[in-house]
């Protein structure tokens, strides 16, 4: 129960820093577990006191949890529950985190003697997420209803440390995604960015099949159109995500692009983008963020790909 444990500590703490709206001083004590076990059932029971201390306020706070298991308590079923849960709480910790940089946000003051004190714990203030992260954990590896006839998949591909690959990669190097397969038994397909791909610093971003292991089910060559996004990771206000035409595979390039694969077939479609443009200023990215760009959030920069079936 060691998770459930720690997310109902983590979960109260966080709440009483957000009402307090400043930390000072935070302490946890070890929760105290109470376990009574009999044939039927798993009873437990966790206590733990969290110390809130600002300037003003001085709070002591008690949360009591008690668990109460039925029937019999098998350990790949509580597993899989509590990985559910585990997945469930990261999305709303993160819903939090974003909450409580927006209100933080609004003191400057306050937050600039946060970050002097070294109070910045787990991302939440220097490694703050994408704007967009809420939209890539709803859609990432999903599909979606378009109309009655054409339903759209979509893969999100997170490409870390894009600023530096745009200040000392040379011209023409490239980096391959990890394999993706559409939907839960399609085509197996990967994504490819050049970051210099003209001397200029012109910016491409490519998408090619690989070899997979539904290939000898599937029709070949791939009838799928398919669009490439460059997603703009404003803050708010109007974003301009650069996308590239809907592709018709029957139209473009031959079976060596589109048939059957062996291993990765090169690419036959891409979008390049200048890069001014990757680099330029969003009118909601104030000189706070001075490190980010519109399509560059914390050095990441954030590619989708669309597949219409």
């Amino acid at each position: 129960m060691s998770r459930i444990i720690r997310y109902s500590v983590s979960l109260f703490c966080l709440i009483s820093f957000y009402l307090a709206y400043g930390v000072s001083e935070s302490l946890r004590k070890t929760p105290t577990i109470e376990a009574n076990v009999s044939s039927d059932d798993v009873t437990e029971t966790q206590h733990t006191t969290c110390k809130i201390a600002t300037e003003d306020v001085i709070a002591n706070a008690r949360a009591t949890v008690t668990t109460v298991l039925s029937g019999a308590c098998k350990a790949k079923t509580m597993d899989e529950k509590f990985a559910s849960l585990e997945e469930k709480l990261s999305r709303e910790f993160a819903d939090v985190k974003w909450l409580l940089y927006s209100i933080l946000e609004q003191q400057s003051n306050y937050l600039k003697n946060v970050r002097n004190a070294n109070y910045l714990q787990d991302g939440v203030f220097d490694g703050y997420l994408s704007p967009r992260q809420d939209e890539i954990n709803k859609f990432n590896n999903t599909m979606q209803n378009l109309n009655d006839s054409t339903n759209a998949f979509a893969y999100y591909w997170e490409v870390k440390n894009f600023n530096m690959m745009l200040m000392s990669w040379q011209t023409g190097r490239s980096m391959r995604s990890s394999t993706f397969y559409v939907d839960r038994s399609g085509y197996a397909m990967y994504l490819k960015i050049t970051p210099k791909y003209f001397p200029d610093g012109t910016v491409f971003v490519g998408v090619g099949l690989t070899r997979g292991r539904y290939d000898s089910i599937l029709a070949w060559p791939f009838p799928h159109r398919i669009r490439l996004e460059v997603l703009d990771q404003s803050l708010r206000g109007v974003r301009e995500d650069r996308r590239s035409r809907i592709w018709d595979p029957v139209t473009l390039c031959t079976e060596d692009f589109w048939g059957r694969p062996v291993a990765d077939n090169p690419e036959c479609v891409g979008m390049s983008i200048p890069r001014r443009v990757i680099l330029s200023k969003s009118l909601s990215i104030s000189s706070r963020y001075s490190g980010n760009a519109r399509y560059v959030w914390n050095g990441s920069m954030l590619i989708k790909l669309i597949v219409y079936l």
